[in-house]
């Protein structure tokens, strides 16, 4: 039997209007923890003042997918809300890092693989260089000596003519280039979220730093929500709103619904209960038998957020070896491609 409704069921609605109400102390502690980087305020930091100043509607902040994800902060700041110092939000740093800094853009991307950037970019001018001075010099000498060029010669000389008499038509192509892998990397992360349904992507994906920034606003969002009253249903609907993932969102709204058709079984017979973390279902299960979890999920929830700032990403981190490992590679080619008409050369003159 569900003890779920401690408070009326739309209460939480109102707890959730008066945290945003009272946030004050939490505006000024993200304005100030902002100016601790030295840095402007970000375009999810605005979005965040701008709501909690323009005091949104708690409907809104348990539907909207822009607003949700803000849900553990804003509550767990009005938990703190009797403290008079900013040293009792320090709980908060995790959340701030996971919740409101900004991606890392172009120019950021660029100034952290400074030195593979540098050593790529290098290459290519030296390439260019090598098909306009050099290449033409070893190109004269194998017609003068008549030889018999193989096959990654001949391809290496004909780049060598497109590059120098095309630099334009070189340069569109790179760009397309640029484009093409750009555009690879957004299909292969749509089709990561939706196929993450089956067991090899989900366990291919577990443990990720994605991963883990969406179970951490999941988790977080749930024992906010559970903290002030709201239906448990209505809290795993919202988490999943917030996670900001799609294959999750799907599980909660199924879990949810299944949940409210039959709210007297356990949580953990229903069939997408299995999507989610056994700690999180075991702790579901704790509430409905009218246990207070809220202590255990924000655990859980603070645990995944520290991870998440301490998870490195995998994908940007392999991005200066792969560059090294092409650009070695490339010095091997060329030096293959120029040289073994002229080891031959020699091996049959020394004949």
């Amino acid at each position: 039997m569900s003890n779920d409704p401690q408070f009326p069921s739309d209460d939480y609605l109102r707890r959730i209007d008066q945290a945003v109400a009272q946030s004050k102390p939490l505006q000024d502690w993200l304005v100030w923890r902002s100016s601790q980087d030295g840095e402007v305020l970000s375009k999810r930091m605005l979005l965040l003042l701008e709501s909690l100043k323009g005091q949104v509607a708690a409907k809104r902040w348990v539907q909207d997918p822009l607003l949700a994800p803000y849900l553990p902060m804003v509550l767990r700041a009005w938990a703190l809300r009797e403290s008079s110092n900013f040293r009792s939000f320090g709980v908060l740093e995790p959340w701030y890092r996971l919740l409101l800094k900004e991606p890392a853009g172009v120019l950021g991307m660029v100034s952290r693989f400074y030195y593979p950037l540098s050593i790529a970019l290098a290459s290519m001018l030296l390439f260019y260089f090598l098909s306009v001075s050099i290449v033409p010099t070893f190109k004269a000498m194998f017609d003068d000596f008549e030889l018999r060029l193989p096959s990654l010669t001949k391809w290496f000389l004909q780049t060598s003519d497109f590059i120098a008499h095309q630099p334009v038509s070189l340069l569109v192509l790179v760009l397309y280039g640029i484009l093409a892998v750009y555009g690879l990397v957004k299909l292969y992360s749509y089709a990561m979220d939706r196929l993450e349904g089956n067991s090899f992507i989900s366990f291919y994906r577990r443990g990720t730093k994605k991963s883990l920034g969406s179970m951490a606003r999941w988790t977080g969002t749930m024992a906010e929500l559970l903290a002030i009253g709201a239906p448990a249903a209505q809290a795993v609907a919202t988490a999943g709103i917030a996670s900001q993932r799609p294959y999750l969102k799907l599980q909660s709204q199924r879990l949810s619904r299944a949940f409210e058709s039959n709210p007297t079984t356990t949580w953990r017979a229903q069939g997408s209960s299995t999507s989610f973390a056994g700690s999180s279902i075991a702790a579901l299960e704790m509430h409905q038998q009218g246990t207070d979890t809220t202590g255990v999920l924000r655990e859980l929830a603070q645990s995944y957020a520290e991870r998440w700032n301490c998870r490195a990403n995998l994908s940007y981190d392999w991005l200066g070896p792969i560059i090294l490992l092409f650009v070695a590679k490339f010095v091997f080619f060329l030096v293959l491609a120029l040289f073994l008409p002229l080891i031959g050369l020699i091996t049959s003159l020394s004949g």
